[in-house]
């Protein structure tokens, strides 16, 4: 114990510096699904200053996704639209195309229960189409609305691969990257670059393969999904070779108690930690052409994360608090108010704050929302943001498992 506590003493040391205290360690990246511009002024305040929004062939009223794409909030021209608000109050673009892109069925130009993609015209079709039509319809309508929204040359659209495949799926993987081909010739060739949203699996394949020239490489830039499980996900984030890490998902931001029960709706959002590592562009935009986040501020975020990599790692309420005084904090959620789960789950991120160096814990933002929620001990996480656990199948081995 008395080891594992001068290791941990020892590792906070090294976490701290000059750096940790000049800049903003709160997450800078968000995306959101859903019109930001009610919520601009706040996002602001809380540091953000990269916001993802979408692109997509048609509108998808039938999942629930009305305000999804951002060129159906008005375009340049209108000062009241959300593109105009975004690039008006100072904030850069993260452009994301998504269309069905959540199963495999995507690329046989089906929805997931095997319904034909809507077409060009975004009519329900009968006309089966191949990889490769599909492509062509996407990249399509991502340079066009990239267009209409006026983004800028030699920034990126992100495409999404956002479902998980296993290394033995080779019909899958072959479709993936002929839909890539397809993909990277069109946009390029409009002057824009190719992002990719997906498992570590995914961008290893992308980087890897050939395009129509045979050069190899797809993409420009890899965005790494939060799913734990997915496959070669953390063996892709521990390569460092990827550009964007989504570290949460799923978070709910300035929802606001009405009474013991209700809250009021806040913006839905996913937050997101760029590669310290990483060259510092990696495709954003704003209304003075290319958007690079500060350097300082993106090794500042990325300091000052770390990952459970112990499947218990207990919250507890205060820095005096004894291990079993855990946390009973409450957030707002989809209109309702409920707990904040007592502890950071195995290989998930958490933002550290303060330390308590005579019992070896540290203050964590277990949800990132930007608010220090509780302590944890120190031994219940990685050395270092490039140490991300593999992801544990069964249950009972993943709550069992220690720290190496």
């Amino acid at each position: 114990m008395l080891k594992n506590f001068i290791v941990g003493v020892a590792w906070l040391i090294a976490l701290t510096g000059t750096t940790i205290a000049t800049a903003d360690p709160r997450i800078a990246i968000i995306d959101a699904a859903f019109d930001t511009r009610k919520h601009l002024t706040s996002l602001g305040e809380r540091g953000v200053k990269v916001i993802g929004r979408y692109y997509s062939r048609c509108a998808q009223p039938e999942l629930g996704l009305t305000t999804k794409r951002l060129v159906d909030q008005g375009g340049r021209n209108d000062r009241k639209s959300e593109v105009s608000q975004l690039l008006g109050r100072g904030f850069a673009i993260l452009s994301i195309y998504q269309y069905y892109n959540n199963s495999a069925q995507k690329f046989d130009g089906r929805t997931k229960k095997g319904r034909i993609l809507r077409d060009a015209n975004c009519e329900w079709t009968d006309e089966p189409r191949d990889v490769e039509d599909e492509a062509r319809l996407d990249a399509a309508a991502a340079v066009q609305q990239a267009r209409m929204m006026r983004q800028p040359i030699k920034t990126a659209i992100y495409f999404g691969v956002d479902f998980n495949f296993a290394a033995s799926n080779t019909d899958v993987q072959d479709k993936m990257v002929r839909y890539f081909r397809v993909i990277k010739d069109i946009v390029e060739a409009a002057g824009f670059e190719v992002g990719a949203y997906g498992s570590g699996l995914a961008h290893q394949i992308l980087r890897a393969a050939k395009d129509k020239q045979g050069r190899i490489g797809l993409i420009a830039y890899s965005w790494i999904s939060a799913s734990r499980a997915f496959t070669n996900t953390s063996e892709f984030h521990r390569s460092k070779e990827w550009h964007l890490f989504q570290n949460q998902v799923d978070k709910e931001w300035f929802g606001k108690p009405i009474n013991d029960e209700e809250c009021t709706r806040g913006l839905a959002l996913d937050t997101n930690v760029q590669n310290q590592l990483a060259e510092p562009f990696i495709g954003f935009w704003n209304k003075s052409g290319r958007y690079t986040l500060s350097v300082r501020r993106t090794r500042q975020i990325f300091k000052a994360r770390r990952f459970a990599c112990n499947g218990n790692a207990i919250l507890r309420q205060a820095r005096t608090s004894l291990k079993t005084d855990v946390l009973a904090k409450e957030v707002c959620f989809r209109g309702k108010r409920k707990l904040l789960t007592p502890k950071i789950d195995y290989a998930n991120a958490t933002r550290l704050g303060r330390r308590n160096w005579r019992r070896g814990l540290v203050e964590v933002d277990v949800d990132d929302d930007g608010s220090m929620d509780g302590w944890t001990w120190v031994g219940n996480l990685t050395k270092s943001f490039h140490d991300k656990p593999d992801w544990i199948f069964p249950a009972k081995e993943r709550s069992e498992k220690i720290c190496d």
